[in-house]
């Protein structure tokens, strides 16, 4: 999901790769050697322009144990690459003047949410999506579902969110919840402002969140095999997360699963079936006709002018100097990466099974990868 979740990886005994519209070997080299330098089992890779897929590559196993490779079929864990559809779902409210960014969350919620320090001042939907609402991850009570895959979970989000934030929660701590500056005032990443959107839509549309998301994201963008939980999805082709033991010198399968905290990393998909959104998002909203997102709910949340601001994603410059929308993901044995290019119209997606924990390696993979598709 982020930094703070981790583990996975390895063993390259095969090595499937599959590519569409064309051929390209030095993006297959490089992912080969890269996989095997950090031990990454299994990797999928798609690139899209002008409302267009230009390539799609599928490299090694899904499933050590079971030698089964990796291909257009098989689905991985976004972690917090999951977190544009969360603002997405959002925005689709924010198009139909259901919220407004700047809303105070208490006009929708059924309890107070409010930094203990900082009780006057309100907490708003932009800075949710902004990671600035003073909300923190409190590690200590979160690890234990961050860092283990033990199934869908079984605290509903209605539950998990009023037990966090709610006075009378019985996971609410001042100390460790909130951070010691007010709402609007400085910036820190966070899952928890993350999740709690997810449960504002809920509260909202007066559906479950992936409810909501599978009847006006996923359905309608011919998403079919994708879904927060595992129960939604065809779990025989769910990729194995992995965490390589340098003592052992191998890959430990680390089971499958999901977090309470859900809308911040918890989507299961493939690169295939995410680029329909992100065809979607860079083509005014439109899928195979038919319109998802609202163009003006586009433009606000990821504007063709960076210095406009822009919410949930971040900003990267490639080592060319092209300047990208992105967002990474890390959970426990997966790593994923989403970005586009607002005004010539190209993205690119990579999800794959094991840890890339250094910055250099994020660096190397997308420079390379965007530069060679394109």
């Amino acid at each position: 999901m982020n930094f703070k979740r981790r583990k996975v990886i390895f063993i390259l005994l095969f090595i499937a790769s599959l590519s569409v519209f064309a051929q390209k070997p030095n993006i297959d080299n490089f992912i080969l050697t890269k996989m095997e330098q950090l031990h990454i089992p299994g990797f999928e890779a798609i690139a899209i322009k002008d409302g267009k897929v230009i390539w799609t590559g599928y490299y090694g196993y899904q499933n050590l144990e079971k030698k089964i490779p990796v291909t257009n079929q098989t689905i991985f864990e976004a972690a917090s690459t999951s977190k544009t559809i969360t603002a997405a779902a959002v925005m689709q409210l924010y198009s139909e003047n259901k919220l407004k960014l700047d809303d105070d969350i208490n006009k929708y919620l059924d309890f107070r949410v409010f930094n203990p320090d900082f009780p006057k001042y309100p907490i708003t939907i932009a800075q949710l999506l902004r990671h600035r609402s003073s909300i923190d991850d409190n590690v200590d009570y979160l690890s234990q579902f961050w860092e283990t895959n033990t199934g869908d979970p079984n605290i509903p989000l209605k539950v998990f969110i009023k037990d966090y934030f709610s006075t009378k929660g019985k996971n609410y701590n001042k100390e460790k919840n909130f951070y010691n500056y007010a709402p609007g005032s400085k910036s820190n990443y966070s899952n928890m402002g993350i999740a709690l959107l997810g449960y504002l839509v809920e509260r909202i549309t007066g559906q479950h969140f992936e409810k909501y998301c599978s009847e006006s994201i996923f359905r309608p963008l011919d998403m079919d095999n994708s879904g927060w939980f595992l129960k939604e999805i065809d779990s025989s082709r769910l990729a194995m997360p992995y965490s390589y033991s340098d003592s052992l010198k191998h890959n430990q399968p680390l089971g499958f699963g999901g977090f309470p905290d859900y809308p911040a990393g918890s989507l299961h998909t493939n690169v295939e079936q995410f680029s329909h959104f992100l065809l979607a998002w860079t083509q005014q909203g439109q899928w195979n006709g038919k319109s998802i997102f609202d163009e003006k709910a586009i433009h606000t949340l990821t504007p063709d002018e960076f210095d406009l601001g822009f919410y949930t994603w971040s900003q990267y410059a490639t080592n060319k100097g092209e300047l990208l929308y992105m967002h990474t993901g890390k959970a426990i044995g997966v790593s994923s990466f989403i970005s586009f290019d607002p005004v010539r119209k190209k993205g690119l997606i990579f999800i794959c099974n094991g840890d890339i924990n250094e910055g250099k390696d994020w660096r190397e993979i997308i420079d390379n990868l965007y530069n060679s598709a394109f």
